[in-house]
């Protein structure tokens, strides 16, 4: 639900971006500072389609992704840009092997346990 009312203030804020401009006024720094921090989810959890991931989050201010696994396991990976968390959420279903494997583990990505 958070995610959908996330994609609405973005689509709102388009639309309003779109009307400012074509009155001939620029649009307003802090409009276009909000429309460009789009990226991720504000290191909240969202589902995600895989075998053996179950959600994932992703905060692109402190560059932090979150990994929750079906196992149970919770992963937080730091200093991961925000290419990475779009890569991992556009390789659904495989993310973990197509993305989170190679580019957070084997790329030697920090990371903590937290649960």
């Amino acid at each position: 639900m958070n995610k959908i009312l996330k994609q609405n203030k973005i689509v709102v804020l388009l639309i309003i971006s779109v009307l400012i401009t074509s009155c001939g006024q620029s649009v307003p720094d802090e409009l276009n500072s909000q429309l460009s921090s789009s990226v991720g989810t504000n290191g909240q959890l969202i589902s995600i389609q895989s075998d053996n991931v179950m959600a994932a989050g992703y905060d692109d201010k402190s560059a932090v992704m979150t990994v929750q696994f079906k196992n149970g396991a919770i992963y937080e990976y730091y200093g991961v840009s925000a290419g990475v968390w779009k890569a991992f959420i556009s390789a659904q279903p495989h993310p973990w092997s197509q993305v989170g494997y190679p580019e957070l583990v084997q790329s030697g990505i920090p990371y903590k346990r937290i649960g």
